[in-house]
């Protein structure tokens, strides 16, 4: 464990009877103050309007670079548009000041496992919250400038899916499924960006990275993805549909790889892909007023590793008719070239004015330009860092995140006075990989390890080992110390997993050895199986905890091994999240949010993007069987479903389903239920496009008290029922319908679901043609 002394810095600390921060734009001095843009009663729109139109040429090129300078004359200081938020603010690139210290709360990952979207859009405020305090106090240290990582904006969520469990940044992401990845996704970016004031924005989100991209990480630079226009609207786009729709997000950010498919055969990359950006994202999405900015040095590698261009000053002026705002990157390719092709008619400067004027309309929404009483968040100061309330969201978020996957005779959980307790593994003590990428400066950091000696009985006696020296652990040279651990012990807590040199930014998940054998892929790394196996040879009983981003196939450990969870990365407090579940503090209700495969074999190559290619991909497609289905959790108690009720079983188009049923507590624990709801659709006629074995299309996170019973409703819009043709059209199309309501999918094998069914009559049409009908994924349905 280690702490971080806060707040005793005099300069930041929280400003008590100064008033506000005052904001990066000076609109209170000649001649600014007589502007229009400085006027807080005209619109965002007007405002940034007759800013953009008192720019010269050079000063508008200049403010397309994420470190937009300052331009005096107007009173506007330097902004730098760098920042993340991953899951909490990052301190990635920033100069902070040894003092400050905040909130890490867990791996995207954690949060789509937890199936709960209230919880999901508190992370976003509390992350928000934090990311005003950080940006007004270095705004104070550093006279008015926006500093890297300090902006108002924040490069995330990433609402890519998992495809393929080899990503390397599996842990970024909420999971699987458009569905989820809406609805958790749409939550953080409100979270984020909506505060008490609806006049003002706290930040700016960015949903990224837009938008076929899932791996291969190692090959993004220049890889294309070849996609059809169904799996497109179907699987990349909906979450991303969402966040526009739903969200009303700022930003996007486009993926360094590129697009083929028949809206863009040429396979342009995707910050110079005018299908994307212009057609689908402006025209398709309405997100006309959306910046558009590219990942860091995207648009550099349009003609330096796509070589879709010849020049630097092509790639600029692409990048820029394409509807790219901000180029991310110190290489500078805007503001280096974006004049010279202006000159050279590469590009018109209306379409450059365009895009500066969407990057000062966010700035202007965010109160930059108003006086610092009138924004509500300039007053967001040091103490809101690292509270009580946010540190104990942070412990509800990983406690709720995790997954209890086996508990065979009901062996969790465990005792606190247990005589001996082995903790074996190379991530019981590891704090760094708590903490996932792009993470925070916490004050306080849990190891699993630490968790354990916080929870237990002063009697217990903990004998440690790492048995493997890391998470490759290619050879067995520290199997003794861990079966000297697990000598005489009760039981053997084995902590074992991924962590940031196996999978992470840039570098997917690939094969390693223990000694002279390769392991699969996707399963447990190095000699760490063979570690769990030696283990098991001594008969002391084994609890496996899980951490990592994306999933391992343990094939053998779940037949063998007595107890698993799935910890995934818990953010900082995450050990004492996990020793609470062992220990029964805490009934665990999280919900994988990814299938697990049975290894490697069940897998196309990674860099095939049909999503249906079989054996198929994710829980929509996957005709094999599962280790571990998407949407499986287990509980210490149990629950009952009944009483299944549809209001209709024919419906016609455009038409709504109303579900409904009861929930039973009938254990001994209080816990928490997620229930899930499918459809799986038969067509009348056949189709000439992929239609998925079965869909989300509701999930409920509740807590119920042992005993107690909870009440189920459901409202299925018709855009649930819709699938998705060639053409990239969501259809309604006649034909009967399955429902299945209970705590999994309904799988093969599975119990205690509800099935019911309906037909849809008429003929097919267009879900535009239905006005009352929601509008994507993560949208409320139209008054």
């Amino acid at each position: 464990m280690f702490f971080v002394c806060a707040f005793v810095s005099c300069f930041l600390l929280v400003r008590t009877g100064f008033g506000a921060f005052p904001p990066s734009v000076d609109c209170q001095s000649e001649p600014q103050k007589g502007y229009k843009f400085c006027d807080p009663s005209l619109t965002p729109e007007e405002r940034a309007s007759d800013l953009v139109s008192k720019l010269t040429t050079d000063e508008a090129i200049q403010q397309t670079w994420t470190i937009a300078p300052a331009i005096s004359r107007l009173g506007i200081k330097a902004y730098n548009w760098r920042s993340n938020c991953l899951h909490g603010w990052s301190a990635s690139g920033g100069h902070w000041d040894s003092n400050l210290t905040w909130t890490v709360f867990p791996a995207p990952m954690n949060l789509g496992a937890t199936f709960d979207i209230d919880l999901v859009k508190k992370v976003g405020q509390a992350t928000s919250d934090e990311g005003r305090a950080l940006h007004n106090v270095m705004l104070q240290k550093y006279d008015g400038e926006s500093t890297e990582a300090a902006a108002l904006n924040c490069f995330s969520p990433n609402v890519n899916l998992l495809r393929d469990p080899r990503w390397g940044r599996a842990e970024e992401t909420f999971g699987e499924d458009p569905y989820v990845l809406s609805q958790i996704g749409v939550a953080y970016s409100r979270g984020l960006q909506e505060g008490d004031n609806p006049h003002y924005l706290k930040v700016v989100a960015c949903a990224k990275h837009y938008v076929v991209h899932s791996g291969r990480d190692n090959d993004r630079s220049h890889f294309i993805a070849n996609t059809t226009m169904h799996d497109l609207y179907d699987t990349y786009l909906p979450a991303f549909k969402s966040q526009i729709i739903g969200a009303k997000v700022g930003q996007i950010m486009p993926a360094y790889s590129s697009v083929r498919c028949s809206g863009s055969p040429d396979g342009a990359p995707d910050c110079a892909n005018k299908f994307l950006l212009r057609t689908v994202l402006r025209e398709q999405f309405g997100g006309y007023n959306v910046s558009v900015c590219s990942d860091n040095g995207g648009v550099g590698m349009v003609y330096k590793t796509h070589h879709y261009v010849s020049t630097a000053e092509d790639a600029a002026a692409v990048s820029m008719n394409a509807s790219t705002d901000l180029d991310l990157g110190h290489d500078a390719i805007y503001s280096n070239n974006l004049g010279p092709a202006l000159k050279d008619g590469k590009v018109q400067l209306e379409t450059i004015q365009e895009s500066v004027w969407r990057n000062f309309y966010w700035r202007i929404r965010l109160g930059d330009f108003d006086p610092a009483e009138m924004v509500p968040y300039q007053s967001i100061g040091a103490d809101h860092l690292d509270t009580k309330a946010s540190q104990a969201l942070n412990l509800l978020s990983a406690q709720e995140s995790i997954v209890l996957l086996k508990n065979e005779g009901n062996m969790l959980p465990l005792k606190t006075n247990l005589k001996r307790i082995a903790v074996i593994g190379p991530n019981a003590a590891d704090e760094h990989v708590l903490l996932s990428n792009y993470a925070g400066i916490p004050s306080t950091v849990v190891s699993v390890m630490e968790g354990i000696n916080m929870t237990v009985s002063s009697g217990t006696y903990i004998a440690s080992a790492k048995g493997c020296k890391d998470t490759h652990c290619s050879d067995k040279k520290d199997f003794d110390d861990a079966l000297k651990a697990a000598q005489g012990a009760d039981v053997a807590i084995m902590v074992m997993g991924l962590s940031g040199s196996l999978e992470g930014e840039g570098h997917d998940r690939d094969p390693t050895k223990c000694e002279d054998t390769t392991m699969d892929t996707i399963g447990l790394p190095g000699c760490q199986h063979d570690l769990i196996q030696a283990v098991a040879a001594t008969k002391v009983p084994i609890v496996l905890v899980l951490m990592n981003g994306g999933p391992l196939s343990i094939s053998w450990e779940k037949d063998n091994v007595p107890a698993i969870i799935d910890a995934f990365y818990p953010g900082a407090l995450g050990g004492q999240a996990v020793a609470d579940v062992l220990f029964g503090q805490y009934n665990p209700g999280g919900r994988m949010p990814v299938t697990t495969y049975m290894g490697e074999k069940d897998l196309p190559v990674v860099e095939n993007y049909n999503m249906s290619f079989p054996p198929g991909r994710t829980y929509k497609y996957f005709t094999g069987e599962p280790l571990y289905p998407f949407g499986y959790g287990l509980s210490y108690t149990t629950f009952e479903y009944s009483g299944l009720s549809l209001s209709s079983s024919t419906l016609k188009t455009c038409d709504s389903l109303m579900v409904s049923a009861m929930i039973n507590n009938t254990g001994k624990m209080d816990g928490d239920e997620v229930a899930q709801l499918y459809l799986a659709f038969s067509p009348k006629s056949p189709l000439s496009y992929p239609v998925p074995l079965r869909v989300l299309v509701g999930f409920q996170r509740l807590t119920i008290k042992a005993g107690d019973s909870a009440s189920l409703k459901f409202t299925v819009d018709p855009y649930d029922m819709t699938v998705v043709n060639e053409k990239g059209e969501r259809v309604l199309n006649p034909g009967s319908f399955s429902v299945h309501l209970g705590g999994q999918q309904p799988v093969s094998g599975t119990t205690g679901i509800l099935s019911g069914s309906f037909s849809l009559t008429g003929d097919m049409m267009p879900i535009s043609g239905c006005p009352h009908a929601k509008k994507c994924m993560g949208c409320l349905p139209v008054p």
